[in-house]
């Protein structure tokens, strides 16, 4: 495989999650505004169903960048953090997007099902 293809999959694996887990926060929480009438107005969306579909989707994104952060890893196995780029670079950012990606899915997951089983909309 082409450095410049590493290069590629290694920004994949370290910023797909990060995203995904920011539009799955900003989206949901819009998404529970939208539901619970804010503003006055009532907008008849299911919370549920939608914070059920993002998770899902983020999830399978989160998924595709570890694994692109997986063959990253492992075609520059041979490799030190240390070593002169792009080889060590890539190796440390695809071994930093290991840990990240994991991490971020835990957000996500925990992030997703509370927001559908909480009582979103108590009047204050």
């Amino acid at each position: 495989m082409s450095l410049r293809r590493l290069g590629m999959l290694q920004w994949v694996g370290l910023v797909a999650a990060p995203l995904t887990w920011a539009a799955q926060h900003v989206v949901g929480f819009g998404v529970t505004q939208a539901e619970c009438g804010a503003g006055g107005m009532h907008w008849g969306i299911a919370n549920t169903t939608w914070q059920l579909s993002m998770l899902s989707v983020g999830v399978l994104v989160v998924l595709g960048a570890e694994a692109a952060a997986a063959v990253v890893f492992l075609r520059t196995r041979g490799t030190e953090e240390d070593d002169p780029p792009p080889d060590g670079r890539l190796h440390f950012l695809a071994s930093a997007a290991l840990v990240a990606n994991l991490l971020f899915l835990s957000i996500m997951v925990l992030d997703g099902i509370g927001s559908t089983v909480a009582d979103l909309c108590r009047g204050g």
